[in-house]
């Protein structure tokens, strides 16, 4: 049997939360969101194979690493992902039973396609691609800045991230596999077959994930839609992290829109 990967765990009642994170930074990243979701749940955040925890752990691709996050929380059975975390939390679901799914700063298929103009364009993915290839730290700086820009938090948000710049990095080989991920995978369809109520938080000015692509993933799926003015790509203010909380705990909260 294959071994459950390290995890974080916070909160002492309530269910079971899976908090995975995204690419670039390991699930210390989310400590702010984790900590609103643990006054009414139970959190764990793994690190994905060759992050934080799990540096010294590898996947074999995509599927694998599903299939990993699933046996490491087999209880869970509310899913939150950030970002890449979001493709896999929906893969995830698409696979086991779970009762809530939240995709935080994150679309079901990151790249432009024929029938998806609103992911990111194939030249500037392999531009970024090329530069962690070549120097992986100045990538993730630049990252950073992107996942700042037109934040009205900016400063705290470059600030949270450069902090964990250099503190227990990713490996290249985990840096290169899951921005493949982003770009070869495509969870419209498992997102559209997901039998269980979907949210989507979203800070209105991501610069990584345009609004506009989240957005059209919830009308299209019919889940509930949480903008958050003013936020970017970490979009987890209080107020939205508290909002959260509350559908991914309570039934009445379907209908939040």
């Amino acid at each position: 049997m294959t071994e459950a990967l390290r995890v974080r765990r916070l909160g002492q009642r309530g269910p079971v939360v899976a908090l995975i994170h995204g690419w670039g930074w390991d699930s210390r990243v989310l400590a702010p969101l984790a900590e609103a979701l643990s006054a009414h749940a139970q959190v764990v955040l793994p690190d994905l194979p060759g992050y934080g925890l799990n540096r010294d752990r590898r996947c074999a691709d995509f599927d694998a690493c599903v299939d990993l996050l699933a046996s490491t929380v087999p209880d869970a059975d509310r899913l939150v992902g950030w970002s890449l975390g979001g493709l896999l939390a929906i893969a995830w679901a698409a696979r086991a039973p779970v009762r809530r799914l939240a995709l935080v700063g994150a679309s079901p298929c990151f790249m432009q396609a024929a029938d998806w103009p609103l992911g990111m364009a194939e030249e500037r993915f392999h531009a970024f691609a090329d530069g962690v290839r070549d120097d992986a730290r100045k990538t993730r700086t630049r990252f950073a800045a992107l996942a700042a820009l037109g934040d009205s938090e900016a400063r705290h948000v470059r600030a949270t991230l450069a902090a964990l710049v250099d503190e227990q990095p990713p490996t290249d080989e985990a840096l290169v596999a899951s921005l493949d991920w982003l770009c070869q995978r495509d969870e419209r369809a498992a997102l559209n077959r997901l039998d269980c109520p979907v949210a989507l938080l979203h800070g209105e000015q991501d610069q990584v994930i345009a609004a506009d692509a989240a957005r059209a993933a919830a009308e299209q799926t019919g889940a509930a839609w949480m903008p958050v003015p003013g936020a970017a790509h970490l979009p987890w203010r209080p107020e939205a992290a508290g909002r959260l909380a509350c559908w991914l705990v309570d039934a009445r909260g379907e209908g939040v829109a």
